[in-house]
């Protein structure tokens, strides 16, 4: 009788709940329980009012089928000896009375791309045999359908590798179609998503799909681990276009489409962890706070939830489904205790009432070890070894000052750039070195950490007058030439470590000016080394012919010209 009395008073609720806000409140459910568990999928059938779970990992990885009736108020073990192999963070959707599954990490790291659905009708599955090019195998790749929809998207992902591709499945056909990337995306470009894995998507309408955060380091790529970067993917377009940052960064969230009122969309994001061994400091989310997309301007905003009684635990890994009045959520991982949940929340409201509720602010506080790495090879590389070079290659002909300074602005940068290295390496997750930006950077490291060996190694300058020995040419050109391509290829892997820590575009921008700036003066005083060069020079500028530039190799070599010349002579 009790069961009775709860769907009563569930009922209840949900139609005198208070209109103009975002309200969480629990769903009780009685008898036999689904175990905890994370990454499950989740689908809400409207018609028979059912919440239907499936697999997920709480400690084994699972393979079970459960059905919450919430006119009964209770759950159901619907398992049969047909169905998906055991799985967690896969793709799934609802399209009419079936839940539509697909991808997924099983047992012993097994990789799925396999389709299959569940009838809410029958409680049985049936695999799905599907034409075209589907997905790779993988997990944590983001995606759904639209209500009214038949289209199942599959966007990104991780298995060895992370993945840049969008794929879309037309359930009607059972047609895979590639959607974007066919191979031929990259780490550093600016106008697409990053290659991820454990990001939140969602479906905005049968054309649109939103991504959120997830980890772009490692799986032989670098970049934030948390991420907080969002796209949107237009498929008739097929193209992304970014979106202006806000919630903190965050891998594992949870996101689903709210009730639309007059065909007026709003996304939620939820939940996440926002902080692993790469963040140094963030502004974590309250327990009360979601965030909230407008697709339509492109636009995040803080949303402060109420709560009938008391909030759900803040987690990670949950699962959202979206009602006539609301999203489901449920399980997940709690991120303070680190306890699993199988418990369900309801957080009541539609698109009108989300832009009604309390506002937050965006995320002031974010800071990283990948960003303290990238100023300090910008210090590093970028400024102090580049002048430091530029002062040996021009200012060497006369005094002792130029090797003062040489020594402070080589060393203070080889210092900068060593913890910077460091802090690069902790900053990825794994496969360190298995992408460009990573390969380039102990290639430079180690070509400038050999500088000071082989400075203590150098033969001692010949005085004024006497033949440069074999040895010293030698080290000159060793220590002269190493030095310059270490350099030259330092700030080529900052322009590409600027993309791929997603920097913003004045950021990158402002690198550039640099960068050019740098190139220009080098070009300058490369150019005033040849005689013709600096004498026309001399007549336009306040330039002096015995002030003219030589590099120490020059005058070194000049005299031994002399030398040989004057051996000659006798």
């Amino acid at each position: 009788m009790w069961r009775a009395l709860a769907a009563y008073t569930w009922c209840i609720y949900l139609a005198v709940r208070p209109v103009g806000s975002l309200e969480w409140s629990s769903v009780p459910a009685s008898g036999t329980l689904p175990s905890a568990r994370r990454d499950m999928a989740v689908g809400y059938f409207q018609t028979q009012n059912k919440l239907v779970v499936f697999g997920g990992k709480g400690g084994p990885i699972t393979n079970d089928t459960w059905v919450f009736d919430f006119v009964a108020g209770s759950w159901t073990d619907v398992s049969g000896a047909t169905g998906p192999g055991a799985r967690f963070s896969m793709v799934y959707g609802v399209v009419g009375n079936h839940l539509y599954v697909t991808t997924g990490e099983g047992p012993g790291k097994i990789f799925y791309n396999d389709v299959w659905q569940f009838d809410v009708t029958s409680n049985t599955w049936f695999q799905v045999s599907t034409t075209g090019t589907p997905p790779s195998t993988r997990y944590g790749a983001a995606g759904g359908v639209y209500p009214g929809s038949t289209l199942l998207y599959v966007s990104l992902g991780f298995a060895g590798e992370r993945f840049f591709d969008t794929f879309v499945l037309d359930t009607s056909s059972n047609q895979w179609s590639t959607r974007f990337c066919e191979g031929n995306c990259h780490p550093y470009a600016p106008t697409y998503p990053h290659a991820r894995c454990l990001h939140s998507g969602s479906v905005v309408d049968a054309d649109r799909l939103v991504i959120y955060g997830g980890c772009l380091s490692g799986g032989e790529t670098g970049g934030p681990c948390p991420s907080g970067d969002s796209w949107i993917f237009r498929n008739s377009e097929q193209e992304w276009t970014r979106l202006p940052d806000c919630a903190s960064p965050r891998t594992y969230s949870s996101m689903a489409l709210l009730p639309e009122v007059n065909g007026q969309k709003r996304i939620v994001l939820y939940g996440g962890i926002e902080k692993n061994r790469q963040v140094i400091q963030t502004t974590a989310s309250p327990a009360d706070t979601v965030v909230v997309l407008d697709p339509d301007s492109m636009t995040w905003t803080t949303r402060i939830t109420t709560a009938s009684g008391s909030f759900p635990a803040k987690r990670a890994s949950a699962a959202m489904a979206l009602s006539s009045s609301g999203l489901y959520l449920f399980g997940g991982i709690d991120t303070e205790t680190n306890a699993l949940q199988n418990d369900i929340w309801f957080l009541a409201g539609n698109s009108t009432s989300a832009d009604q509720a309390a506002a937050g602010e965006c995320v002031p506080i974010f800071t990283n070890f990948l960003l303290v790495h990238g100023l300090l090879m910008f210090f590093g590389w970028g400024v102090c070894l580049v002048w430091g070079t530029f002062i040996a290659r021009y200012f060497s002909s006369s005094g002792t000052t130029w090797f003062l300074l040489h020594r402070i602005f080589q060393v203070s940068g080889l210092v900068l750039s060593f913890i910077g290295f460091v802090l690069g390496i902790v900053s990825v997750q794994f496969d360190h070195f298995k992408f460009a930006h990573g390969a380039i950077g102990i290639i430079v490291m180690l070509l400038g950490i050999s500088q000071p060996f082989n400075a203590l190694a150098r033969p001692h300058r010949p005085s004024e007058g006497e033949k440069t020995p074999l040895k010293r040419r030698i080290w000159e050109l060793f220590h002269h030439n190493i030095g310059r391509v270490a350099v030259a290829l330092a700030l080529i892997n900052i322009s590409l470590g600027v993309f791929l820590a997603l920097a913003h575009t004045a950021v990158w921008a402002l690198w550039f000016v640099y960068l050019i700036v740098v190139i220009l003066v080098f070009v300058f005083f490369e150019l005033l080394k040849i005689p013709v060069v600096h004498e026309k020079m001399a007549a336009i500028l306040p330039m002096k012919t015995k002030e003219y530039p030589v590099s120490n190799e020059q005058k070194m070599e000049n005299v031994a010209k002399t030398d040989d010349s004057q051996q000659g002579e006798k």
